[in-house]
């Protein structure tokens, strides 16, 4: 039996052909994305905040920063809170300078890179006017 076994043996490595191994070129590269935005269409109601969740995704992998804007003039923002979202690496924006004009937020250079969940609160400004219809766009 012992006599089968290192017979056996020996011819399994015998058989076994020898590995051999070689280069193997890997190219790696890296795609870079885009500045999106995601957020609903929302009209802000006289009288009462309104929080509207927004989700900037910036891809672009050159830490440039960018620019949150709101098309309506008869809101005040009240708010803005930012968190990465689930399953994101994200670097939180890091405001620059005040809010002017449309613009409502500016992440500085170097800041708000990954996908970035955003709570921005509003209040109409006219207390009496009807619905303010939002409009968000992201540069």
């Amino acid at each position: 039996m012992l006599r089968l076994t290192v017979v056996g043996s020996a011819l399994a490595l015998l058989i076994a052909a020898p590995a051999f191994g070689g280069d193997v070129a890997v190219t790696l590269g890296l795609k870079t994305g885009s500045l999106t935005l995601r957020a609903p269409q929302l009209s802000a109601a006289a009288g009462k905040a309104t929080e509207i969740p927004l989700t900037v995704a910036d891809g672009r992998g050159s830490g440039a920063g960018w620019t949150l804007d709101l098309s309506s003039k008869n809101v005040a923002i009240t708010s803005i809170t930012a968190r990465c979202a689930p399953g994101s690496t994200c670097t939180l924006p890091r405001s620059t300078g005040t809010a002017s004009g449309t613009a409502i937020l500016r992440a500085a250079p170097d800041s708000g890179m990954g996908v970035i969940d955003l709570v921005v609160t509003v209040m109409p400004l006219d207390q009496n006017a009807g619905a303010v219809p939002l409009s968000f766009s992201v540069a």
